[in-house]
């Protein structure tokens, strides 16, 4: 696959996102601490549905089964297994939000890799997502570009449950109007997938009962108004953490919201 994360990319990159916690302009009314704070929750949240739906759909891409019975093969989706590679390779496909979704996967046993999948002897499987396209709703429009490698692990034997870990980058820019504002904002974030935890089967267990999805955001804004243009850096710190219900609890620096991960509303105080 085209798209491969490095990792000392990723942490020099969070280096830099911890370097910036503090604003590098005073806000002004129409970039406040709290206009800061809720795009950098709708971004996040965006992220977070995205990252579900990329779990469960890779694990349906790989063929795995959807409750406690071992599957019975390996693969769909059109993969082909490569020798040189090590993984299987996917066609680009358009999910069901019209993104663009590159993936790759390879399957594991013990640390070496298969070339077709074992119910007894395949412990975790690796993928590699590349995400890109444009997502509009409530006045926001946000053109994404997302990397991700992640790793579902404890498939070996009769399952019952499956758990997710995982890092990845975002490179993404909007533009939202609301309160009588246009504003216009580069995101920059890094993520990590830790320690989530689906039991099955699916059908009885759609959410994730337990891990968090945290996301590092280095956001840049211009906005504009009758008054002129003005223009804000800013970083968030946003915590997504599960509990087995369809409402995940969203922490943005000290501000508490919901996100609804089936209808993706998003509630803060």
């Amino acid at each position: 696959m085209k798209y491969s994360i490095s990792t000392r990319l990723v942490f020099t990159a969070l280096v830099a996102v911890v370097a910036a916690c503090a604003d590098s302009t005073a806000p002004t009314a129409a970039l406040s601490d709290a206009v800061v704070t809720r795009d950098a929750a709708n971004d996040a949240a965006d992220a977070t549905v995205q990252d579900i739906g990329e779990m469960l759909g890779g694990e349906a891409l790989a063929g795995l089964p959807m409750a406690s019975a071992p599957a019975q093969g390996i693969g769909g989706g059109g993969c082909s297994f490569s020798a040189a590679a090590g993984r299987f390779v996917c066609p680009t496909i358009t999910n069901q939000d019209g993104l663009t979704l590159d993936r790759s996967y390879a399957v594991y046993a013990g640390g070496a890799v298969q070339s077709s999948y074992s119910a007894t002897a395949t412990d975790s499987i690796n993928y590699e997502t590349a995400l890109s396209g444009t997502l509009s709703r409530d006045g926001r429009t946000a053109w994404l570009n997302t990397m991700r490698t992640m790793t579902v692990s404890g498939l070996a034997g009769a399952e019952t449950q499956r758990t997710w870990n995982g890092v990845g980058t975002r490179s993404d820019s909007a533009h939202i109007v609301n309160d009588g504002v246009a504003r216009r904002t580069r995101l920059h974030s890094i993520d990590r997938i830790s320690s989530v935890v689906y039991a099955l089967p699916h059908s009885a267990n759609p959410f994730p009962l337990s891990g968090t999805i945290t996301h590092d955001i280095t956001l840049t804004t211009v906005a504009d108004n009758g008054s002129g243009r003005k223009g804000r850096t800013s970083s968030r710190h946003v915590e997504v953490t599960f509990n087995g219900t369809q409402t995940a609890s969203v922490l943005v620096g000290q501000t508490p919201c919901t996100l609804d991960l089936v209808s993706r509303k998003l509630t803060c105080e």
